[in-house]
């Protein structure tokens, strides 16, 4: 066998199957389980598979504009049979059924929402084949057909989307693969779809999504005033600025917890400077500590939970100036409770505002000084938000309008 005829082979194979197959029963369902999707385009050198497909897609316009669109569906079923199902082909099977009007309910399933998304990021990273050789072997295929197979595929969902007679699901999914990803997702969300089975696909996915993501990260500034409140009072009120960061479950949240006050004391208080009782005004603070709390309430855009926190607090005095300026440190380990509230402002980052409430017990060590035990309250308002990115890389694809963070 000469070399003309050795690669025209796979050519005559594939023309002999459609052949023996083009009366067989067109089947219209879609695969059971796209996760078994035989992805030639990920291999470097996919054979006869390969072959099959560049086939098909070379010969698929052009069964079409002949009417023979029976001989697609038997090339569909063979290279399926023989290679295992793949998106282009079972787009282009669904994409013909809708222009045939052979399309209803029975041909959306629990894949319809995964195998459209998978179209949507082929498009947005611009798929492109740069080699053929990369995608069909060491066969010299450098023409254009691919991209003049998803010109036609587009021309057949353009056409889905313009036959007003069609279902709503049907022009829902042709919107897809026009390339309108937004526009598909918006629509399926719409009034028109809420009892459709498309639409039931569409949010039994998202809650998939959202059950395989439950936790999400918290990060919060807040501001506000330190109060002590035992025989520590005479330090007086404080200004404090602080950061959460953390994670939160359904009904859980853990963060970390920095906080800073400043500005001097109200009121001197004596402390023990290198064997001296000095009198002093200076005060900078510090908590370095974490919380655990309970979501008590957790509606769309309202949150409250109760926490209790265990950290280490510490008040610095100046004792001697000099250089460098000597730092006197008052340290207590100290355990808190608290309220927090939050209003979410945007359901799809996750932004809120809020207020804390921090009720604490200290007993900072002073010896020979003043007593600085007692208790501490800090009332804040804070900001942040609470987040997870590949949920919401998932959710913004899927151009969700419902709520993002439950």
């Amino acid at each position: 066998m000469n070399r003309g005829q050795s690669r025209f082979s796979p050519v005559l194979l594939l023309a002999a199957a459609l052949t023996i197959t083009s009366c067989a029963a067109v089947s219209k369902r879609m695969p059971e389980s796209i996760n078994q999707m035989d992805d030639f385009l990920s291999k470097r050198n996919p054979g006869q598979c390969g072959l099959y497909h560049y086939n098909f897609e070379r010969q698929a316009p052009r069964l079409y504009s002949e009417s023979q669109i029976d001989s697609i569906h038997a090339a569909i079923d063979y290279i399926k049979t023989q290679c295992g199902p793949a998106p282009n082909i079972e787009t282009t099977r669904l994409l013909l059924l809708m222009n045939q009007r052979k399309f209803d309910d029975t041909l959306i399933g629990s894949y319809t929402i995964p195998q459209m998304l998978w179209y949507r990021s082929e498009k947005e990273i611009v798929f492109r084949w740069r080699r053929w050789t990369d995608v069909y072997g060491p066969g010299s295929y450098s023409d254009n057909t691919h991209e003049k197979f998803l010109q036609f595929r587009t021309k057949l969902a353009e056409s889905v989307v313009a036959d007003t007679t069609l279902p709503a699901s049907a022009r829902a999914i042709g919107l897809t693969y026009e390339g309108e990803f937004d526009s598909s997702f918006s629509f399926i969300q719409s009034k028109e779809m809420r009892n459709s089975k498309l639409r039931e696909s569409y949010d039994e996915y998202v809650s998939r999504v959202k059950r395989l993501f439950p936790a999400r990260g918290n990060i919060a500034v807040f501001s506000g005033s330190w109060r002590p409140q035992g025989n520590n009072k005479f330090l007086g009120n404080h200004p404090e600025i602080g950061i959460q960061f953390g994670g939160e479950t359904k009904s859980l949240r853990f963060d970390g917890v920095i906080s800073y006050r400043f500005s001097s004391a109200k009121d001197s208080f004596l402390v023990d400077s290198l064997g001296q009782i000095v009198p002093t005004n200076t005060f900078n603070s510090w908590l370095f500590g974490v919380e655990a709390g309970y979501k008590f309430l957790d509606f769309h855009k309202f949150s409250s939970d109760i926490f209790v926190g265990l950290g280490y607090d510490v008040i610095f005095s100046v004792t001697k100036a000099g250089d460098p300026e000597t730092l006197k440190s008052h340290g207590s380990l100290g355990a808190s409770v608290g309220l927090r509230q939050r209003v979410f402002l945007n359901e799809q980052n996750g932004w809120y505002v809020g207020a804390i409430v921090r009720y604490c017990i200290v007993d900072y060590n002073n010896p020979r000084g003043t007593d600085l035990s007692g208790n501490t309250l800090s009332i804040s308002l804070v900001t942040g938000w609470s987040l997870h990115e590949t949920l919401y890389q998932f959710l913004r694809k899927l151009n969700y309008k419902g709520n993002w963070r439950r």
